[in-house]
């Protein structure tokens, strides 16, 4: 019985063929469980670039491109086209199977001999080359292919090396980038998952049956259930996907205590923790007293973590169950501390309410501190660090805090602290630090029993101290306890934590991923841009860069920018927008709408529904079309096409959440970062299309980038 393996490429592919011809790719999966080779009824083109090429009827008009092995029966679907395309495709593509990354390959020969003519020739007296130091022998060791080698000695700069990585697979024009950019081989082997005396080059001999289920890059289903599952979702079934550098991180045996993950949008963070914590259940019992938490910052991420997780259970064909929870860490405060009292916390929501209550508080007790700065002394010094009585605060260590306090002053700010918390006990209310608080003093008294065996963290760079508090009180000390992911590229909440003042100690247990597998090349240098110049940390005591980020495609456009005179005419245009997608194929789920605000989210809702475009907000439970919300909403999301609005200068950065340089410079140019860091999280949730728009003037953060 011959097998279908479906290249990983496919499944970006498939949400723009039409519906009819999706309905019959089931159908093709059973003609090869149930046929033999010979009635398998597969067409060899007498025009092919690769002798393996064939194509398999999937209806009258359209077929399937299929790469046969040379011996026995693993056969690899990458495309449905139609006819005609599809025997043109065949005369102009070659197949391989990267035997340094077990990567299925697709080599492009016009794109190939596009770059020769494009490369200069080099010359009796050449200037030096981009790869002069690297033999050979190396690169083909490191998966570069024989026939690129020629190709690759002419590179001479950073043009040159963009016009041949344009013409390669991914996997071995990240090997190029990333010698490029100065990494050592030694590093190259590290991020890309390269095995040590790998065989040489990417190898096009090598058949299916050699390499298709060990490859990262294919999905082979048991059966027809599993393959529907993965058709009706097949961006979900995508996004599970472990490149082999990300598969060491995420299937090691075992670690000896925490672990830290960080790397820019799209790298895979979220889809490394996933297959940890999958990896971490399957250790379990089976019938667990407590079962792997896993942590995520909104409800709209722990609805898809649980969403992929479930696509996880159906490619693994193991069902974690009971054996993984899925839960904010707000859900898991709650959770703990009504557990403990006996009865629902009450909590205070919302800035204003919270504002309203530092007003009344600052002028009850004469203070000269602005209730904002008041609020960020509290959140960050007093409720970060534990302190709970005034002799230590007067002590305590103000790292990082800009205006220095003198004694007396210390103690004008805790008058006001004392009265704001005297006013949330009276309504009997906690904010949601507090409750975290609470909860981790909480779980500190819980029998070990009680306690999770394995915690994962999703979206750490945004966590507060007192959240960090909870998560490693939930947790004994020990091997796997902590897994914890997170760029600080991406934080939109002000907490800047060093994990090991936590008690976490990921010294020598810390993993870095550079590439981008979301976001197009265009697309992501345009985000890096909004971030130049920029400092972050490493979410302990170091600091993170951008440095060897890369996308892992090129995309068919750069994104496009654009101002309007009115928030009525940018809405028009919006609407205008989606429209061109969405005649153009893309799917509506697939496209995002971001603001700075709800009220904008809101007139964007609007507008679409007015001309009949099916949309939702992405803060109600059931989600279906175009999914709009704001920008913190955003957070972990992905989408083909992105629509990122009022971008102005009355909103980016807005100006009531950014503290006045006057009463604190330093809180001032974190609030502005954070900003920033809000714009770049809401751009890079784009795949393919990005466009960008403002009514009025734009914001500053976009005139560095020009037009």
């Amino acid at each position: 019985m011959a097998s279908l393996g479906f290249a990983q490429s496919f499944f970006k592919r498939l949400p723009d063929l039409p519906k009819e011809v999706q309905k019959r790719i089931p159908e093709l999966l059973g003609k090869f469980q149930e046929s033999t080779i010979a009635g398998l009824h597969l067409e060899k083109p007498h025009a092919i670039a690769d002798e393996r090429g064939r194509t398999i009827r999937v209806t009258k008009f359209w077929r399937g491109v299929v790469m046969a092995p040379t011996e026995g029966d693993h056969y690899i679907l990458f495309d449905i086209l139609e006819h005609d395309k599809a025997y043109a495709w065949l005369t102009n593509h070659t197949f391989a199977i990267n035997s340094a990354t077990q990567d299925v390959e697709i080599v492009d020969i016009s794109a190939m001999q596009a770059a020769a003519a494009a490369l200069p020739i080099v010359g009796p007296q050449p200037s030096p080359g981009t790869f002069d130091a690297f033999a050979d022998a190396v690169l083909l060791e490191l998966g570069v292919e024989e026939n690129y080698l020629p190709l690759v000695r002419r590179v001479r700069s950073d043009a040159d090396l963009d016009l041949l990585t344009r013409a390669m697979p991914a996997s071995q024009h990240q090997v190029l980038e990333m010698l490029a950019a100065g990494f050592t081989v030694r590093e190259v082997r590290s991020d890309l998952g390269i095995r040590t005396g790998s065989a040489s080059g990417a190898t096009s001999s090598m058949t299916p049956s050699a390499g298709l289920l060990a490859s990262p890059t294919v999905f082979v289903p048991k059966g027809a259930k599993e393959l529907q599952e993965a058709l009706d979702h097949p961006l979900e079934l995508w996004r599970i996907f472990l490149h082999p550098s990300q598969r060491r991180i995420s299937y090691r045996e075992k670690y000896s205590g925490p672990v830290r993950v960080t790397g820019g949008a799209g790298t895979g963070k979220t889809v490394v923790a996933l297959h940890r914590a999958h990896h971490l259940a399957r250790q379990l019992p089976v019938r667990p007293r407590r079962p792997v938490l896993v942590t995520t910052f909104v409800r709209t991420l722990a609805d898809d973590l649980r969403a992929n997780l479930a696509s996880l259970d159906s490619v693994t064909g193991v069902d974690t169950g009971t054996s993984i929870e899925v839960t904010t860490v707000d859900a898991l405060a709650h959770r703990i501390v009504t557990d403990a009292e006996g009865v629902a916390p009450k909590l205070i929501v919302g800035d204003e309410l919270l504002m309203k209550l530092w007003t009344t508080a600052a002028a009850a007790t004469g203070s000269p501190f602005t209730p904002a700065v008041l609020r960020q002394e509290w959140e960050s010094v007093v409720l970060a660090k534990g302190v709970r009585a005034l002799a230590d605060y007067l002590s305590v260590s103000r790292a990082g805090r800009a205006q220095p306090l003198t004694k007396p002053q210390r103690v004008q700010v805790w008058a006001a602290i004392e009265h704001f918390l005297g006013l949330m006990r009276e309504s009997g209310e906690r904010t949601f630090y507090q409750l975290a608080d609470d909860a981790a003093r909480y779980a500190r008294a819980m029998p070990v029993g009680d306690l999770f065996p394995h915690v994962v963290v999703d979206e750490a760079q945004d966590l507060h101290p007192a959240q960090w508090r909870l998560l490693r009180a939930v947790v004994p000390d020990g091997p796997d306890d902590l897994f914890i992911v997170g760029d600080a590229h991406q934080r939109i909440y002000d907490h800047r934590v060093a994990l090991t003042t936590m008690g976490i100690n990921v010294r020598g247990r810390s993993h870095r991923l550079r590439l981008n597998y979301r976001t197009s090349e265009e697309i992501l240098t345009w985000a890096i841009a909004l971030l130049s110049g920029q400092v972050v940390d490493d979410l302990d005591a170091g600091v993170d860069s951008l440095d060897g980020y890369r996308s892992a495609f090129h995309g068919a456009q750069p994104p496009t920018m654009r101002g309007y005179p009115t928030p009525a005419a940018e809405l028009d245009g919006l609407v205008a927008t989606v429209g061109g997608w969405l005649d153009g194929g893309v799917a509506s789920a697939a496209i995002g709408i971001a603001a700075r605000t709800r009220k904008t989210a809101d007139a964007a809702v609007e507008a679409l529904q007015a001309v009949g475009i099916e949309c939702s907000p992405l803060d109600r439970k059931k989600r279906g079309g175009v999914e709009i919300g704001t920008m913190h909403r955003m957070k972990g999301l992905e989408y083909r096409a992105m629509a990122v609005i009022d971008v102005s200068a009355r909103s980016m950065p807005l100006p009531y959440v950014v503290t006045p340089k006057a009463d604190d410079p330093t809180t001032h140019a974190q609030d502005t970062l954070r900003e920033l860091c809000l714009l770049y999280v809401a751009c890079t949730r784009a795949r393919e299309f990005l466009s960008v728009s403002w009514p009025g003037a734009q914001s500053p953060f976009l005139q560095t980038l020009g037009d």
